[in-house]
């Protein structure tokens, strides 16, 4: 019967370290009443060797579920190891692959952060959902308007009348000159009512505005305290302005963190409206002076058209327009800062522009998916020397999923370390970038959660676009021909061809559009805009008092080196109402009799004014010949019109300015009015000069001083005021520029890997072609022709778009370019000429190998 020993229990120990605890009590239970049967009747050395074999099998088995069960993170491990092996094999053309895939990735990712960054305006406040600034309508016949702003009664009657409004608040800016020690710096203030503080999010450091309606208090942000030496307990408290030439003391009432750059408003100098009203008396109770513009906050749930027609109604019951048609309206808080068609100014920061957004973004996505092609044509090109291996793994049971598997995860693997090599450059490019896009970009504040999920996005997007077609190519790819050592795939590979197609494609749309972009904005600066500009200074100084007028002018014209000075108004409009009913609407503005001179303008008719005839100063007027096609006059010199503004009205024309670009040339010209009397005060003193150097400012500078001091000399050369209408077009220049550039080393990049990849698979019939006499010109020859044929479809496709696209963006101008044949040419040589030494530097390779090579393995 043998003895009831125990079994040895240091196997099933052994059976414990795999076992899943839920079942070792349920084997355990098994072997041991299999141990007692066979002890009873073969013996206990039988039962103890039956017992360690069935706990080995129970191991085997155990160890084999469990390494099924982790047989997904095997398989991931496996294909990070192939991917990383074959990178490193094929080192030289991965270095280059994965080199220009990040460069495709820093580009895009730039574009990224700009773009999200523009659309991020205003959209972090509280209440940003419910905020609004007033607009309004204006309509006469076929004319129209619609502007962005508000007087200040409607900022206070609104909110009375219309209970819906939660929260409201006038905003405005202000200019002052400001004492800090014994210096005196210009400082832009602005004012604002209390509820702006809750609108939005003011977070104050020390203080609060609980007694912000006082008109000798005010707030200052965090860096314009430091500016001001205003320490944060306000232990100081005084600040000095300059006001009407008298010294004000405000004190600091409290001090607030800066406003982030991503916003349209950021007030550092906050004045309460009380003050300005103090001084502005007569334009408190003018319902549509439009000077400022005011923040609405609804309560939840209201209807914007609700409050605009109830605001129409308000404004309509306490003003007359008589034939003009005027409504009011809300535009959201989010839409002001990328709004082209309401203005900004009073306080609102310069706006965006959609053009170099969509701009940014083409490029960008251009550039990543070039790269990505890129990516894919190399990766063809490589995985040509592993086809046997697909093949064999396909023969031991590997299905086109597991396949499919392997090479996009070497898609990931490089365009993951593409990501971490794009950080770098993002690095690099960072600094020109911001400058090319006009931003204040700096790497340590862009690199945030929202860039980090842009650059995932980015990377996934990488790795499907440059991995799916290879993946799919080689999965799919005929065992039997792996075998047979058989390396042409996919027929005539249409694919690849039109990705190279695809690149060149769009390598020619953006050298047209930066041609024609170059050609614009060279025509816009050179044009004849009527006046000239060259060693023209503007000096910028209100004048009220005509004897310093006077005087002033006579002093500059005192310094050697100065040929004529003119002081004169600004441009205004207004309108006015002719004999027959009609309303005109006209600019104008004050000038002396040195103006047209200064200028550089010529008189195609009647005179210009003198100052010994009283009547030019009250009943004479000059127009342009805008001004004269607007009213079809035949004989304009001698004609009263019915041009009133305050006491000057009802003018005479005794003269005829040629058309001159008072305003840049986006728009065209406007009928003008130019005047000697009248009310306007005079505030640009413009300076001729012969010459400008450091002694001639200096000069200024010293009768500037003499006369407006403490005021510091405020002045802009008129040739840089008209390089400064258009920003928007230079920066849109540089950014296509280098856009251009990084879109062609790119594709030049991609033909690389075609062509290097069409000839490997050619070297046999190269070979044969070399050894029966074929000259190395004519396999030149046949691989380009079948190259440039694919180049000529891109090229004209290419043009096709830009041309369709650039002649709409030149029709936004009244005076523009043509894209004409010359940028056209220039395009296609460009394109072609990269191409042609592209190709050349790989075909010239082919041409110096030994036939015999390649020969022998047939």
């Amino acid at each position: 019967m043998g003895s009831y020993k125990q079994p040895p229990y240091w196997a099933l120990r052994v059976l414990q370290k795999v076992c899943p605890p839920d079942l070792i009590e349920e084997v355990e239970g098994d072997l041991f009443e299999a141990y007692q049967w066979r002890s009873q009747e073969k013996g206990q050395a039988y039962a103890k060797r039956q017992y360690i074999w069935e706990v080995m099998r129970c191991l085997r088995y155990f160890r084999i579920k469990v390494k099924t069960q982790n047989s997904d993170i095997m398989l991931i491990q496996n294909y990070l190891k192939t991917g990383f092996r074959f990178l490193w094999k094929t080192k030289g053309y991965s270095i280059l692959n994965i080199l220009g895939l990040a460069l495709g990735i820093a580009i895009c990712w730039m574009s990224y952060i700009f773009v999200s960054d523009e659309y991020s305006y205003d959209s972090f406040y509280t209440n940003t959902d419910q905020t609004y600034r007033i607009k309004a309508f204006m309509s006469r016949g076929d004319a129209s308007k619609a502007f962005a702003g508000s007087s200040y009664i409607m900022g206070e009657e609104f909110p009375a009348q219309i209970p819906q409004i939660e929260y409201a608040s006038r905003y405005k800016s202000g200019y002052f000159l400001a004492k800090v020690g014994q210096e005196y710096i210009n400082q832009t203030t602005h004012y604002a009512d209390k509820d702006f503080f809750e609108m939005f999010d003011v977070s104050f450091l020390i203080g609060t505005a609980s007694d912000f309606s006082n008109p000798s208090n005010i707030v200052l942000s965090e860096s314009a305290a430091q500016r001001f030496n205003i320490p944060l307990d306000l232990s100081e408290n005084i600040v000095t302005l300059v006001a009407g030439g008298e010294e004000i003391s405000f004190q600091v009432t409290g001090i607030y963190e800066d406003f982030p750059t991503n916003t349209s408003i950021r007030p550092e100098f906050l004045m309460p409206f009380s003050y300005w009203a103090e001084n502005n008396q007569s334009r408190t109770t003018i319902w549509f002076d439009i000077n400022m513009n005011t923040f609405f906050t609804l309560a939840e749930g209201t209807s914007i058209e609700t409050i605009s027609t109830k605001m129409t109604e308000v404004l309509l019951a306490n003003d007359d327009f008589e034939d003009t048609e005027v409504a009011m309206g809300l535009q959201p808080l989010t839409e002001i800062h990328l709004d082209p068609n309401l203005g900004t100014g009073n306080g609102i920061n310069a706006r965006g522009d959609n053009e170099l957004i969509v701009i940014s973004m083409v490029i960008g996505l251009f550039c990543l998916l070039i790269a990505c092609v890129n990516y894919a044509n190399f990766a063809v090109g490589n995985y040509l020397v592993r086809i046997r291996e697909v093949s064999v793994r396909k023969v031991f049971g590997a299905e086109k999923s597991a396949v499919f598997k392997q090479f996009i995860t070497e898609a990931f693997i490089s365009a993951f370390i593409s990501l971490v090599l794009s950080v770098a450059l993002l690095y690099l490019l960072l600094p020109g970038f911001s400058e090319y896009a006009n931003k204040s970009y700096e790497f340590s504040s862009v690199f945030n959660l929202n860039t980090i999920l842009g650059g995932v996005v980015i990377l996934i997007t990488a790795t499907l676009l440059a991995g799916i077609y290879p993946a799919l190519l080689l999965s799919r790819f005929k065992t039997v021909n792996g075998l047979k050592g058989k390396s042409k795939l996919g027929g005539r590979n249409y694919l690849s061809r039109g990705l190279v197609t695809l690149q060149f494609c769009i390598a020619v749309f953006l050298i047209t559009g930066l041609l024609t972009l170059n050609k614009q904005l060279d025509y816009l600066l050179k044009y004849d805009i009527g006046y000239e500009g060259e060693n023209l200074i503007s000096v910028f100084r209100p004048m009220n008092d005509p004897q310093i007028h006077a005087t002033f002018k006579n002093e500059l014209l005192s310094i050697s080196g100065i040929e004529s000075v003119s002081i004169a108004s600004g441009f205004n409009g207004t309108d006015y109402v002719q004999d027959d009913g009609e309303r005109v609407q006209v600019r104008h503005a004050k000038i002396d009799e040195d103006y047209i001179s200064t200028m550089g303008m010529t008189l195609v008719a009647g005179r210009n004014f003198d100052p010994e005839i009283a009547l030019d100063y009250t009943k004479a007027c000059i127009v342009n010949e805008a001004f004269v096609k607007d009213r079809g006059l035949d004989t304009p010199i001698g004609t009263q019109i019915n041009f009133n503004y305050g006491e000057f009205e009802k003018p005479t024309i005794i003269g005829v300015v040629k058309n001159f670009n008072f305003q840049s040339l986006h728009s065209p010209v406007e009928p003008l009015v130019l005047y000697m009397g009248g009310y306007l005060n005079p505030y640009d003193t413009q300076i001729k000069a012969a010459d400008i150097n450091q002694e001639l400012i200096a000069a200024i500078e010293d009768v500037h001083r003499e006369f407006f001091s403490p005021y510091p000399l405020s002045y802009t050369f008129a040739e840089d005021d008209i390089a400064a209408q258009y920003e928007l077009e230079s920066n849109i220049q540089r950014i296509t520029q280098g856009g251009s550039i990084i879109a062609i080393v790119l594709s030049c990049i991609g033909l690389m890997g075609f062509v290097g990849t069409q000839i490997r698979q050619k070297l046999k019939e190269v070979s044969i072609r070399k050894v029966i006499g074929a000259e190395s010109r004519e396999i030149l020859t046949m691989f380009l022709k079948k190259y440039f044929a694919l180049l000529g479809i891109g090229v004209v496709i290419g043009l096709a778009a830009a041309f369709y696209l650039l002649q709409n963006w030149l029709s936004n101008y009244p005076q523009h370019v043509s894209i004409g044949a010359g940028i056209i040419i220039t395009s296609v040589l460009i394109t072609l000429a990269v191409a042609a030494i592209t190709i050349y530097s790989q075909l010239h390779r082919a041409m110096g190998l030994n036939p015999v090579k390649y020969l022998k393995e047939e």
